[in-house]
Formats: C-alpha cells, structure tokens, sequence
C-alpha cells in the first residue's frame, strides 16, 4: 500500500511557536517527491496484475483488482492535490511559466482522472458480457499509455518544480 498510510511523527506545525509567522498553505515536506513516486510504482505494478489477469481471463479477480487500483489512485491524486498542486500553486507564483505549467498538469490531472473513474465505472460490473470482454484489453492499454506518459511527465517536469521555500529559484 502506498507509504503515505505509514504512521509519521507528527511535525511542529508552523506558526504554534511562540513569536512564529502565521500558518499559511501547506508546508514542504521533504519526503513527498519520494513518496509520490513510490506511489507511481505501486500503481504500475497493480495495473499490471491487472493486465496479467485479463490476459488470463480471469475476469472477476480483474474487477476486484480495479477496485484496489482505483483507491490506490484516489489515494495517490488527493496528496498530490493537497501537497503537492497547492504548495506549488503558492510558492511557484513569481515565475509565470512554471506557474502556467503547474495549471496545465493539474488540469490534465483532472481529465486523466475522469477517464480513470469512467474506465473503472465501465468494467466495475459483473457478469461481465462478452462485449466487455473483448474491449476491456484495448481500454485497458489506454488507461496504461496515458498513465506511464502522464507518471513520466510528472517525475521529470513537475516534480522538480517542488523544493524548499529557500531554494526556490
């Protein structure tokens, strides 16, 4: 499961120090880049249970598999809304460029996850009719293109954008 469920110690949360500035947004937090690409590993080994079993036509432990790979998905575009989308929304600002390809991801993001959400709504029935086994491999193979180019984007584009207020360019 992704390492974002792992107990942490709680931090000091700026601002409850005496003669501390104001909480304002969200906080860096050193381990998120790590863990966000944890996560893309994660969902990239169950999508490929998922294709494993599919390929086996092992069709209700494939819907069940869809099941875990959509909370694990949820799960993994929460933080990165909460964490990542809002820290860079606030401290990215004085650059318009990366601010303008921060929008641009997180507009993507919303759109990939729609057809997540529409490709799980689709195959999370059952009897599956043969209609939806047969298309299922196809769907499933745009799901997984869109996912690794979207995951590859991220880790090479966005995530560098996400550093501490101090190294901020």
């Amino acid at each position: 499961m992704f390492s974002f469920f792992k107990r942490k110690s709680p931090a000091p949360v700026s601002g409850t120090e005496p003669d501390s500035p104001p909480l304002e947004g969200i906080r860096y937090d050193p381990d998120l880049i790590g863990t966000l690409k944890e996560d893309h590993q994660v969902l990239l080994e169950h999508y490929q249970r998922i294709a494993d079993k599919a390929a086996e036509n092992r069709y209700r432990e494939v819907r069940a598999e869809l099941g875990q790979f959509k909370t694990l998905f949820h799960s993994h575009i929460l933080v990165e809304n909460v964490k990542l989308y809002v820290y860079l929304n606030h401290n990215v600002e004085i650059d318009e460029t990366r601010s303008e390809l921060v929008r641009e991801m997180r507009r993507e993001m919303r759109h990939i996850g729609k057809a997540v959400n529409q490709f799980i709504a689709t195959y999370d029935v059952w009897p599956w009719s043969d209609e939806l086994a047969l298309s299922f491999p196809k769907a499933l193979e745009q799901i997984g293109a869109a996912l690794s180019e979207r995951i590859e984007t991220e880790e090479a584009s966005l995530y560098p954008l996400y550093q501490a207020p101090e190294a901020t360019p």
